[in-house]
C-alpha cells in the first residue's frame, strides 16, 4: 500500500532503508517486557509471547516503515508513562466510591452520553490530557499540570497531523471528556490496539488473563484525584470486559446506551479506515466493514452473555432518547442513578458537537448490500425497545 499525501509518503521513504524498515525484535522486546515487569502485574501469564506475537506483526508486510516505527513509539512511550503512574501511586484506597461506566458499541453515542451524565449531575471526568498524561512530574500543582497538558498537546497535534479528518469525525481537545482507552494505551494490554492495528491475538491474551490489573490501577488513580467524588467513565471497550469491571468496582453503575448496529457501524468505517491508512499505508475500503461487523458481533454476544451471569442491574439507554429527549432522559438517570439533578456553571457541548461531520459515501464500504438485521438479529430481537 502507499500513503497518498506527498509527506507522509517522504517519510516513509526514508524509513524504508534497511537499517530503519524492521524494528529489531529482540531489543525491543526486552524493551517493553521490562517496563511490563516493573509494574508488577498478577495476571501476565504468557507476556512474552504476546509480546513476540505484537513485535512479529508490527514488522509484517501489512504495516508501512512509517506505520510500524510510529505504533513501537506510541508503546514505548506510553509505557514510560505507566511505569512513572504505577510507581508514584503508593497509597491505599478508602471509601471509594465507584464510577458510572457508560458503555456501548462505537459509535453509538457512548461520548455523548458521557458528557450528558457529567454536565447534569455532581459527577467528575476525565479530560483527554488527564489519559494520555496521568503521572505527576512535579509537586507544584500549578507547574504540573502545565507541563502535562504541554506533553499531551505535542502528542495530540501530531496525531491530528498524521490524521486530520478524525477531528471531524470525533472532535478532541485538551478539556473534553475521553475514553478510558487513553489511559489503557500506558500500560500495553490495551484492547484497543485489536482495532487500531488488526492485533487480534492480543483479544484472545485479554479475555483470558482478564483486564483487572490495568483496572486496580485505574481505581487508585482515581482515587488519588477524586478520593470520595463520584466519576463517570466511558468506553467502548469496556463492553466486552464487564465481569472485570464489576470484580475492580463491585458498586459500579453500568449505563448501556443502544443504537442501531448499521448505523454505528456506517459512522465507524471511515475512522477505522483513517487509523489503517496510517499505519497501513491504505487500505481497500471493502475490507473496513467486515472487520467492524465481526469485532461488533464479538462484542455484543460477550457482553449479552457475560450480562446474564452478573449480578449486577444495567441501565439501557436509547440512543434516540439521547438525540431527541435529553430532558426526560436526564430526569430518569437522575432517579435511576440516586443522584439529583445540579445546574453547573460550564459551557454545555451541543449535542450536535458530537456528531460525524466527516463527508463519506457509505457505499464505498458496501454498507447498503449487507445484511445487517440477519448477523445482528440476536441483539435486534433482544433489544428492540431500545432501537
Amino acid at each position: 500500500m502507499k500513503y497518498t499525501r506527498l509527506d507522509l509518503r517522504l517519510f516513509n521513504f526514508i524509513l524504508s532503508s534497511p537499517s530503519f524498515a524492521q524494528i529489531n525484535k529482540q531489543k525491543f522486546s526486552h524493551n517493553i517486557l521490562r517496563k511490563i515487569h516493573s509494574l508488577n502485574f498478577e495476571r501476565n501469564k504468557d507476556i512474552e509471547i504476546i509480546t513476540s506475537k505484537y513485535v512479529d506483526h508490527i514488522n509484517s508486510d501489512l504495516f508501512t516503515p512509517l506505520g510500524r516505527r510510529l505504533h513501537s513509539i506510541l508503546v514505548s512511550e506510553s509505557l514510560s508513562e505507566g511505569v512513572r503512574l504505577k510507581s508514584s501511586l503508593n497509597i491505599k484506597v478508602e471509601d471509594f466510591k465507584s464510577p458510572i461506566f457508560v458503555i456501548g458499541l462505537p459509535r453509538s453515542g457512548t461520548t455523548n452520553l458521557h458528557n450528558l451524565i457529567i454536565n447534569s449531575f455532581d459527577t467528575y471526568g476525565l479530560r483527554y490530557w488527564e489519559l494520555s498524561s496521568p503521572a505527576n512530574l512535579f509537586s507544584n500543582m500549578y507547574l504540573d499540570e502545565k507541563i502535562r497538558r504541554f506533553k499531551s498537546k505535542l502528542g495530540f497535534y501530531l496525531y491530528r497531523y498524521l490524521i486530520p479528518s478524525i477531528q471531524s469525525m470525533h472532535k478532541v481537545d485538551m478539556n473534553t471528556y475521553e475514553e478510558c482507552w487513553h489511559f489503557q494505551k500506558n500500560f500495553f494490554l490495551c484492547y484497543n490496539f485489536v482495532i487500531q492495528i488488526k492485533f487480534l491475538e492480543l483479544e484472545d491474551y485479554l479475555i483470558y488473563n482478564g483486564t483487572q490489573d490495568i483496572l486496580n490501577i485505574y481505581k487508585n488513580y482515581l482515587f488519588s484525584k477524586y478520593e470520595d467524588k463520584q466519576t463517570a467513565l466511558k468506553c467502548p471497550d469496556h463492553l466486552i470486559f464487564l465481569p472485570d469491571i464489576l470484580k475492580v468496582f463491585p458498586d459500579a453503575k453500568i449505563i448501556w446506551v443502544h443504537r442501531n448496529p448499521k448505523d454505528s457501524i456506517s459512522s465507524y468505517c471511515p475512522m477505522i479506515e483513517s487509523v489503517w491508512n496510517l499505519f497501513f499505508g491504505g487500505d481497500n475500503k471493502k475490507n473496513v466493514l467486515p472487520f467492524i461487523v465481526d469485532l461488533y458481533e464479538r462484542m455484543l454476544k460477550k457482553a449479552i452473555s457475560d450480562r446474564k451471569k452478573m449480578n449486577s442491574n444495567i441501565i439501557d439507554v436509547s440512543f434516540n432518547d439521547l438525540i431527541n429527549e435529553r430532558e426526560s432522559l436526564v430526569k430518569s438517570l437522575s432517579s435511576e442513578l440516586n443522584l439529583p439533578i445540579i445546574s453547573k456553571n460550564i459551557k454545555k457541548k451541543r449535542p450536535s458537537f458530537f456528531k460525524n461531520k466527516f463527508k463519506y459515501n457509505p457505499e464505498d464500504y458496501g454498507i447498503s448490500n449487507y445484511d445487517f438485521n440477519e448477523k445482528f438479529d440476536f441483539y435486534l430481537k433482544q433489544y428492540s425497545n431500545y432501537l
